[in-house]
């Protein structure tokens, strides 16, 4: 009997732990800011590597386009490159935790966004059409739109100054 008691209490607990990572893994760390939108809080120096990492995206899409606007395919190829899904991975042991604190959306935006940054510097290294490319910038840049527009990055401790 009291072996049977400790295995549901043993059960109930492992059922517990998988929502609660369940819950995080989808809503992450976060809630609404005074803005209206949605405040994601991380530690600063999580904070830091997400706008580092932003920063970088901006910086990618503007050797794309300087590339582009000289006809220096693989300049725009090797900007895009930089960002994609690759940085991902050269990123994962950095981002873990802060993959738990991340909304669901947020996520899917990020990797779709790096993901795309791949698709378009496959389509300039085959030195597809400029306005098929520029219609990939768009998509890209809307993107980094709907993030901006959705999200916004808090201190930790900030958390109790946006409710």
């Amino acid at each position: 009997m009291n072996s049977n008691l400790i295995g549901k209490f043993s059960i109930g607990l492992w059922i517990v732990t998988v929502l609660t990572l369940g819950y995080f893994f989808y809503f992450g760390s976060t809630s609404r800011s005074l803005d209206d939108r949605t405040a994601i809080h991380l530690t600063p120096a999580e904070r830091q590597l997400v706008l580092t990492e932003m920063r970088a995206l901006l910086t990618s899409v503007n050797g794309i386009l300087s590339g582009l606007a000289e006809k220096d395919y693989e300049r725009a190829a090797k900007a895009a490159d930089a960002v994609g899904m690759g940085l991902v991975a050269s990123l994962e042991n950095q981002e873990k935790t802060i993959l738990l604190k991340l909304p669901v959306e947020f996520k899917k935006l990020g990797f779709g966004t790096h993901e795309k940054f791949d698709e378009i510097a496959a389509k300039i290294r085959k030195k597809q059409d400029i306005h098929t490319l520029l219609k990939e910038m768009d998509e890209l840049t809307r993107n980094c739109v709907a993030c901006h527009a959705s999200y916004k990055i808090e201190i930790e401790s900030e958390k109790n100054n946006s409710k």
